[in-house]
């Protein structure tokens, strides 16, 4: 699997909430850097608890490209009623495995 489809497949798990699948995508020492938290979520077990903690979402990839490094991957992300905004999925990959994700929100309306 390439960088991008490691990248892709953890977006789907979260998509199906699949959160053992999300973290078998992941190192043992993985850190997700949510935005507005205090401290980022660490090893898969901080995965789970991502995937099983975030509220139902509907989400449509928008753009696609590895750079510098990292796989970058742009979603609408909706929460119907509520807020539309485009995330940047920012991950960093180490031996075929999620090392770290970060995000970058921006306003949809």
């Amino acid at each position: 699997m390439t960088a991008l489809d490691v990248a892709r497949g953890f977006i789907n798990s979260v998509r199906e909430r699949d959160a053992d699948t999300a973290a078998e995508l992941c190192t043992e020492a993985v850190e997700v850097l949510l935005p507005g938290a205090d401290a980022p979520l660490r090893g898969k077990e901080g995965v789970r608890q991502m995937i099983r903690m975030a509220p139902q979402f509907l989400q449509s990839v928008r753009d696609e490209e590895e750079r510098d490094g990292e796989v970058r991957i742009t979603t609408l992300t909706r929460a119907p009623g509520v807020f539309a905004n485009y995330t940047t999925w920012i991950f960093v990959i180490d031996g075929g495995k999620i090392d770290r994700l970060s995000f970058e929100l921006r306003g949809a309306n």
